[in-house]
């Protein structure tokens, strides 16, 4: 396996990305990493790790495209930032297998798009983040989380093989099931995008389980929710919004509750730890760019040292299980 790592745009890059990195070469043998970006930046967070030098590569990348950059703009103007470098490095050379970065979202389905282009079957890539839910070491997989926001029926269709091929791939589920974002979980329910795909989903080959309201999201009870970027985009955040505050909220209580929060607190903690971790995606990794021609991840813009480890070890799997042609064979069967 050879992964591109962009190692600049994330709010903790590129110390977090080189780390990550280097935690993913000690724990699989087989890997080699090229970290794109400004060299002297990347040695200088490498020299003081222990790790094979023979499998770490840099890739010079003066730029950096930033949080407030106009995604199209970006990728047409600064050739030399690291994540434009890094996409064309992995449209152009095939001994790289895929790529991962925690830069512009925006930038980067676009530099996916127009740099390593889609596969041959597929109209539109969906971003497909990995959301954890209540079940213990269960996810969802959302298709499309923001990639478009204008959909019709059959981008939907193509959605829903993606996120159940994707789901076979990476977790290993024989049947995975899936889902229609809804207003309702009748069948009547929703506008004309959704009622039209109901029936298109429903007289599919896919182990469609019908509609699904946003609550689903976090229940653990589907393995696919698809939905157009638009709504999907809205209800992942409103989750995550919910999340911090419900957090600051507790904590907020627990400062001002005096004594008897405060004990409390201190028997809860391991159970408020172990909650903490299990709505946690530090350890399976980021969204996969699903649909285009090799395997892209966007860690979280916030990641840390070990979720990079985790997105780069992700690629790895997909590319070693050919996600790209088990699509292109979904697509088209």
């Amino acid at each position: 396996m050879k992964i591109i790592v962009d190692c600049f745009g994330g709010d903790n890059c590129p110390k977090a990305a080189v780390e990550g990195a280097v935690l993913a070469i000690n724990e699989k043998k087989d890997l080699t990493v090229a970290l794109v970006g400004k060299k002297e930046d990347i040695e200088a967070n490498l020299a003081p790790l222990s790790y094979d030098k023979d499998r770490v590569e840099i890739i010079d990348a003066q730029d950096v495209i930033t949080n407030d950059d106009s995604p199209v703009i970006a990728i047409r103007r600064k050739k030399e930032s690291s994540m434009v470098v890094a996409l064309k490095t992995l449209a152009d050379v095939d001994a790289y297998d895929g790529m991962v970065s925690s830069g512009n979202t925006g930038a980067l389905l676009t530099g996916g798009t127009l740099i390593v282009k889609r596969l041959n079957s597929v109209t539109r890539a969906c971003l497909a983040p990995i959301v954890p839910t209540a079940v213990d070491k269960k996810y969802t997989i959302v298709c499309d989380a923001g990639a478009n926001v204008d959909c019709d029926p059959s981008m939907l269709k193509e959605f829903a093989i993606m996120g159940d091929v994707y789901v076979k791939t990476l977790f290993d589920i024989e049947k995975p099931t899936v889902a229609l974002l809804n207003n309702g979980a009748e069948e009547e329910k929703g506008n004309a995008l959704t009622k039209e795909t109901y029936q298109i989903l429903k007289n599919s080959s896919l182990n469609f389980v019908g509609n699904v309201e946003s609550t689903d999201f976090v229940s653990g009870n589907v393995d696919v929710i698809v939905c157009d970027g638009f709504a999907g985009n809205v209800a992942i955040k409103s989750t995550e919004g919910m999340a911090k505050n419900f957090m600051r909220m507790l904590k907020s209580a627990i400062l001002g509750g005096g004594l008897r929060a405060k004990l409390g607190y201190l028997l809860l903690k391991p159970a408020l730890l172990s909650v903490k971790s299990k709505m946690s995606t530090d350890e399976v990794g980021g969204a996969v760019l699903l649909g285009l021609k090799k395997v892209i991840i966007k860690a979280h813009g916030s990641s840390k040292e070990l979720p990079f480890k985790a997105a780069i070890l992700q690629v790895c799997k997909l590319a070693e299980r050919n996600i790209c042609e088990k699509i292109e064979k979904g697509l088209n069967a």
